[in-house]
């Protein structure tokens, strides 16, 4: 039987320790890449609700001719459905209250709709401005 050295014990040690660090490494790189690509249609989502809702809004204002008072009356006016946000996970929208004279000049209620996450995208925004 062959009896290895303690040397070569010791190169085999370094070798395999070499490997396993060499694999961790590029797991880490690999899961990385997950994130942000999670990140990333997380991101196309929200976007793509933030318009389901805007376009939603314009349609309600052209049926009611005024501005809904809440997203619970936008609501069950049957517009806007219950949508969870991709970034916070839940159906919790922001709305922005005021007048908007693309919608309806002179009358207040809602006229935007934001993600209630103030996290940091890839844009480098806050997801609550877009």
């Amino acid at each position: 039987m062959f009896e290895a050295t303690r040397e070569v014990r010791l190169k085999l040690l370094i070798a395999a320790l070499s490997i396993f660090l060499i694999l961790g490494l590029c797991s880490c790189s690999v899961v990385s890449k997950i994130r942000a690509n999670d990140r990333h249609y997380a991101e196309l989502a929200l976007q793509d609700r933030l318009d389901f809702f805007r376009s939603q809004l314009r349609r309600y204002v052209a049926a009611r001719k005024e501005l809904p008072q809440s997203l619970a009356e936008f609501r069950a006016q049957g517009f806007g459905h219950t949508l969870e946000d991709p970034i916070t996970g839940k159906d919790d929208w922001q709305v922005d209250i005021g007048e908007d004279a693309k919608l309806i000049k002179g009358k207040r209620g809602v006229i935007n709709f934001h993600s209630s996450s103030t996290a940091i995208s890839s844009r480098g925004t806050p997801y609550n401005t877009w």
